[in-house]
């Protein structure tokens, strides 16, 4: 199910053939659950599935506690979140400063960022087992198309698909309350990723429209793309006492979210707007292969020698 589950036993002579090929098979990361759990008793492991759950928004976001809530019908959770609102960090992480934790009743809440969350609580506060899983969400908000690129809740995930965990990010739109229709949706979801053995390098990436269980229109896996908003800028209107700032040529500026350009076809985001209950599935390794190929075709070494490149 994971890379480090998937190590085949000191004696594989002692396990039977159906046990072994079944823990072989998990190695490539793609078995079932029956498999994966087999392998795990093959292995003499007893631990529970333990679950990493993470946010944006802050350890006492209403949607970090109804997904924690939720998925403890699936495994053991474990809950490290930023102790504030961190959305828009992306996974971005801070490497030269103490970590410091509170731990309450809702978990423990970090001064890091999301991915900074992530990557402390498996460095420092993992079960003696490890985390099968990180999941993070739900976020005040979704994460549909492009904007997922500089979200904290996918980037949290992200993390963990660093770290050779499978990961899966939860997000809805318009409302910061109601997120039991969509926390039972995660739970169910996370459940059959446990049966099939994710992916790891994967970040399964869901967004719940403003919809009650009964209002949802459905569910469909898209992928990524288009922007629901854009970002724009507007200047802020000089105030009496700023005249000197603007002297020495200090602005202010604000953030004012204007509509979007055409939304692709088929796309997540269209889904989305549609009303549905979106899963993208989301690679950590951004390379675009094709072009690895075509760069092949260049003369390169002509850059490092200051010739000409080209064919």
């Amino acid at each position: 199910m994971l890379a480090r589950n998937a190590a085949v036993p000191s004696n594989p002579a002692r396990v039977g053939a159906r046990a072994f090929a079944a823990l072989a098979w998990c190695g490539t990361l793609a078995c079932g659950a029956e498999n994966a759990d087999e392998a795990r008793e093959v292995r003499g492991d007893t631990s529970p599935y333990h679950i990493l759950v993470t946010n944006d928004d802050g350890i006492e976001s209403p949607g970090i506690r109804e997904l924690a809530a939720a998925l403890r019908s699936v495994g053991q959770v474990t809950v490290v979140a930023p102790c504030g609102q961190q959305s828009g960090t992306s996974m971005s992480v801070s490497l030269n400063q103490e970590i410091r934790v509170r731990t309450s009743a809702a978990g423990s809440c970090v001064d890091a960022t999301p991915a900074g969350a992530v990557l402390f609580a498996v460095r420092a506060l993992a079960p003696e087992s490890g985390f099968d899983l990180v999941v993070s969400g739900i976020n005040i908000g979704a994460n549909i198309g492009e904007v997922s690129h500089m979200s904290g809740t996918v980037g949290a995930a992200m993390m963990g698909a660093y770290l050779r965990m499978p990961a899966v990010a939860a997000s809805q739109g318009g409302r910061p309350d109601g997120f039991e229709h969509a926390a039972g949706v995660v739970a169910r979801f996370v459940a059959e990723l446990r049966r099939r053995g994710p992916e790891t390098g994967i970040v399964y990436s869901l967004n719940f429209p403003v919809a009650t269980a009964a209002e949802t229109r459905g569910i469909a896996a898209r992928p990524m793309g288009g922007s629901y908003f854009r970002v724009d800028y507007e200047e802020v209107a000089e105030e009496p006492g700023e005249e000197v700032d603007r002297a020495q040529g200090r602005r202010r500026f604000r953030p004012v979210f204007g509509p979007p350009d055409p939304i692709p076809a088929g796309s997540d985001t269209e889904a989305h707007n549609e009303g549905l209950v979106t899963i993208t599935p989301l690679r950590f390794d951004w390379t675009d292969r094709p072009t690895v190929d075509a760069l092949e075709e260049w003369n390169l070494e002509a850059l490092l020698e200051g010739g000409e490149g080209g064919r």
